[in-house]
């Protein structure tokens, strides 16, 4: 069994067909792919992950012009398939000399556990003791195929969400966002939409890492003898090739693949020969430390001398509330240059070469878990569009933006609070005076889990008249004045969704059950926020208009 050779990627051909591929039928030309079809959200971002650092490694383009000739015509499939092949000894199943897909080169004693725990989500014994399986419910998932027992195995060694105990966490910290640039059309095929994501070989410098260590191990770990941290001994960009990047494996572990008899994947529903039902593991495994900079994720830096930090998956439920920092590296300091975020390395790269070159409007996917330790809440994901500006006007587009944006963060507060006061009874202090103090305790101990998350999410989610308002801006360059006139339009769309939203979520119980006059005080409530008659900068645009 063989991740490069053998047939295991479920797709969607231009037909609307579905197929079952090797890697390289990524390329074919007759009746191509246009979408990689896996059975969960995750791992459609984790084959997306797998086939960018497939080309990455195997078929990375020399410079600007090799990778323009591969864009505007795909390579052919023999083409990828000798350079895939190339590598196929890393990407064996089932330990051909010794080396198996991203697992421990070295046998070890160990207990076998269910492999439920790869699919999605750790669950370790105190979180199965307590019932506090969130997002993968116990004995739901018994047995996988091999091919996407090892997919697993790679989302979790990528992702690092499995941190039990002394087991490491991954090499972009624990569950980072991931963020990958499509063609903005549906007549896209698949290779467009992984080629955006690959950098010139040129560039890959900028990636840290020593170009010198051209070993298999040196890329892929798990081809050589097991590095291990048993106090915490750090692995350093320069140990490695800076492809590891795309192949970290931070946890020691093991597949146990067996004959099953024909019984059904309970992932895919295929019928298979060979499954996997247990895994076992041991601790101690890479300790990714000192610099490590994966090109698919924005990292935040707190000052010029530390090292970035990954930015963590749950913020791809925020939506377009993150535009700028996505697009743009953003600075909490200008005059000292202090990073807030940094867009991720192939974003700024497509930016900085590839934006102007081709015919093909974008936009930008963003994905990841929300996880602490060895327990996965949930997974998000979002899309946005991406513009094009002269440098000259991109501080300018910036302002605007973050000014629109926190506007919008004040609005979205406004409403979260007047839902508080419909939903919920206040207590009195000894002046009187009502407070909410017990609800929003509760909110902010629900963290990403909270209704009050769900309500953001949704508010965030408004990309057509984000979008719009983009356009307009973009159009709007660096012309002095506020442009009020289009605030006017964007806080317009705000506003009515607000209200939408209100009417909908407070008054949609009975009348009976509910405290109708607390309901229209948080009604006024809001309106007053939404449509201020002292001076605020929310009242000069909805003034602006009259």
């Amino acid at each position: 069994m063989n991740l490069i050779v053998d047939p295991w990627i479920p797709v969607i051909r231009k037909d609307g067909t579905p197929d079952t591929i090797m890697p390289w039928q990524i390329a074919e030309a007759e009746n191509p792919v246009i979408e990689i079809n896996a059975p969960r959200p995750d791992f459609q971002g984790a084959l997306y992950q797998f086939l960018i650092g497939l080309l990455q490694t195997c078929f990375v383009p020399k410079d600007e012009d090799e990778w323009l000739e591969h864009w505007e015509k795909t390579p052919s499939p023999n083409e990828l398939e000798v350079a895939f092949e190339k590598y196929k000894d890393a990407f064996e199943l089932d330990f051909k000399n010794s080396s198996g897909f991203m697992q421990d080169h070295d046998d070890f004693e160990g207990e076998w556990l269910p492999v439920e725990d790869l699919i999605g989500g750790a669950l370790s014994d105190n979180t199965r003791k307590g019932n506090k399986d969130l997002f993968v419910k116990t004995k739901q998932i018994e047995l996988v195929s091999p091919y996407w027992a090892a997919l697993a195995l790679f989302n979790m060694q990528i992702t690092g969400v499995l941190a039990w105990g002394k087991h490491r966490v991954g090499l972009r910290g624990n569950a980072p966002l991931t963020t990958l640039l499509m063609p903005d059309s549906d007549r896209s095929i698949l290779w467009q939409k992984l080629w955006l994501n690959v950098i010139y070989r040129e560039d890959i410098d900028l990636v840290p890492g020593n170009s010198m260590k051209k070993n298999r191990s040196d890329i892929f770990p798990w081809m050589g003898k097991t590095r291990t941290s048993p106090k915490k001994k750090p692995t350093s960009p320069s140990d490695a090739n800076p492809l590891q990047h795309y192949w970290a494996m931070p946890r020691r572990i093991r597949l146990k693949v067996e004959p099953v008899k024909k019984e059904k994947c309970d992932l895919s529903g295929e019928k298979l020969e060979y499954g996997v039902r247990f895994y076992k593991r041991i601790h101690d495994g890479v300790y990714y430390s000192n610099g490590w900079v994966h090109p698919l994720t924005p990292y935040t830096r707190s000052a010029r001398d530390k090292f970035p930090r990954p930015i963590e998956g749950k913020y791809a439920g925020e939506g377009f509330r993150q535009w700028v920092s996505l697009n743009y590296d953003e600075y909490a300091d200008d005059k000292n240059k202090k990073l807030r975020w940094g867009r991720s390395l192939v974003i700024r790269h497509y930016y900085g070469e590839k934006k102007h070159k081709i015919a093909v409007n974008t936009k930008l996917w963003c994905f990841g878990y929300d996880a602490a330790s060895a327990n996965v809440k949930c997974w998000y994901e979002s899309v946005m569009p991406t513009f094009q500006v002269p440098n000259d006007d991109v501080d300018a587009l910036k302002d605007h933006v973050s000014d629109a944006l926190q506007v919008a963060y004040q609005i979205v507060q406004e409403l979260r609070f007047s839902l508080i006061g419909a939903w919920f009874r206040p207590q009195t202090d000894s002046s009187g005076k009502q407070k909410w103090n017990h609800v929003t305790k509760g909110i902010n101990k629900a963290g990403h889990l909270s209704t009050y998350k769900n309500i953001e999410y949704e508010y965030w989610e408004s990309q057509m008249a984000f979008s719009a308002m983009l356009s307009e801006l973009i159009a709007y360059g660096q012309t002095p004045e506020k442009p009020l006139q289009i605030y006017v339009q964007w806080v317009k769309e705000l506003q009515k969704r607000c209200l939408n939203y209100f009417d909908r979520n407070a008054l949609g119980e009975a009348v009976d059950e509910m405290d109708l006059k607390r309901v229209v005080e948080a009604k006024n409530y809001l309106l007053g926020a939404l449509f201020p008659y002292k001076k605020s900068f929310l009242k000069d645009i909805n003034e602006f208009n009259k």
